[in-house]
């Protein structure tokens, strides 16, 4: 009740005013008149009252609007959605420089990361590294690429290096071949060409090397080399397997020393030793391939015509390997005397394997002294290098 009378009061009040207020613009108008600078406005006195009141009410409301919108937070917070856009976007540049090896790239668009605020997307990135060993990480890797799919090179490729610690070669090689970015990236495509001749598919081995890009030249040839010399021992006694093993190769490839021996212990394993030496030959007659002439010792081929070889093509300075091989195949024709010499060139120049020979060849002549003193040199020397090997 009480409510009720003190609006009856109120609305009496505004009539009275509103009444009084008529009467007196009705009996007098007034006049307003502002002037500035040349500028003239004029109107009546309760016109200019409206006006100025319209005024001060639409400043009280705009300056409740500024209040409510908070125009400085929005602008916060759309800055803070650009630098949220632009920290992501960099997170996944950083990742994508790190598993392609480009350390500085990474390096850097961390750094704008960090001035961008940090990311969002980097804990998650992080946290799949340092708990690989948990239970809960399939969880945690499902999770990832369902929620951000463009991470998922980046967990594809922490779930292949948990399989190369685990040593699970057959599911890495599976995850490599499924997923063609994860092939190319530098560390984790070394390791699944590991994989490939730990399971036995070295002959595979040479032909993704061949096709792997952006491999330079000289790390093509080392791992085809490596490839080539499981592959051929992997198929040694079985005919007829070189040509197809090496058919991935180019002529150039096939010329690597280290081909070329391991093509030259296959054709021996399958009782080719005509076109094994004729392969040595072609080898051994390069340069700087002489310290390969040891792949003539098991060769059944006469021991007269490897000498006559060796001796057509000397070196312009032996190496210990060459030394050691031209005195027992020396030794091996009876000729004492260039045996002697060559095994001592090749003893003086540390070759264990010319120092043996040469007791032995002291044996064979009976002089024993020499080949006792020489047998205890041997055995200090075996002594301490098995000591530094213990020591290392």
């Amino acid at each position: 009740m009480t409510r009720l009378m003190l609006w009856i009061v109120l609305i009496a009040l505004t009539l009275l005013l509103g009444g009084v207020l008529a009467q007196m613009m009705v009996r007098d108008s007034g006049v307003m008149m502002l002037t500035w600078n040349g500028w003239m406005v004029e109107t009546t006195f309760w016109t200019g009252l409206g006006l100025l009141l319209t005024l001060v009410i639409l400043g009280v409301v705009l300056l409740a609007l500024l209040r409510k919108l908070a125009p400085a937070r929005l602008l916060n917070q759309l800055r803070s959605r650009r630098d949220q856009k632009v920290a992501k976007k960099e997170t996944a540049s950083a990742i994508d420089h790190w598993l392609h090896g480009a350390d500085d790239r990474a390096l850097a668009s961390l750094q704008k990361v960090i001035r961008a605020g940090g990311s969002d997307r980097l804990p998650s990135a992080v946290s799949l590294v340092l708990g690989m060993d948990q239970s809960d990480w399939p969880e945690r890797y499902g999770q990832l690429i369902t929620e951000d799919p463009e991470m998922k090179t980046y967990a594809d490729a922490i779930r292949a290096w948990r399989l190369v610690q685990a040593a699970q070669h057959q599911e890495f090689i599976e995850l490599m071949e499924d997923q063609f970015r994860l092939r190319q990236v530098p560390w984790l495509r070394e390791h699944y060409w590991r994989a490939l001749m730990a399971v036995g598919k070295a002959e595979r081995l040479l032909t993704v090397v061949n096709e792997a890009a952006g491999l330079q030249p000289e790390k093509r040839e080392q791992w085809l080399q490596e490839a080539a010399q499981v592959a051929l021992k992997d198929a040694a006694g079985e005919p007829g397997r070189s040509a197809s093993l090496l058919k991935p190769l180019s002529r150039k490839q096939r010329t690597v020393p280290g081909i070329v021996r391991a093509e030259i212990d296959y054709l021996c394993s399958v009782g080719e030793f005509n076109l094994a030496f004729r392969r040595a030959k072609s080898l051994l007659q390069r340069p700087d391939q002489h310290e390969q002439a040891d792949i003539l010792l098991d060769m059944q081929v006469d021991n007269g015509e490897k000498l006559g070889f060796l001796e057509q093509n000397p070196p312009a300075q032996p190496g210990p390997v060459y030394c050691r091989t031209a005195g027992i195949l020396n030794h091996r024709q009876q000729l004492w005397g260039n045996a002697q010499s060559w095994l001592e060139q090749g003893w003086k120049q540390g070759d264990l394997g010319a120092g043996l020979a040469l007791a032995e060849l002291y044996d064979a002549r009976q002089m024993t002294a020499q080949a006792a003193k020489l047998y205890r040199e041997l055995a200090q020397l075996q002594a301490k290098k098995a000591q530094e090997i213990n020591v290392g």
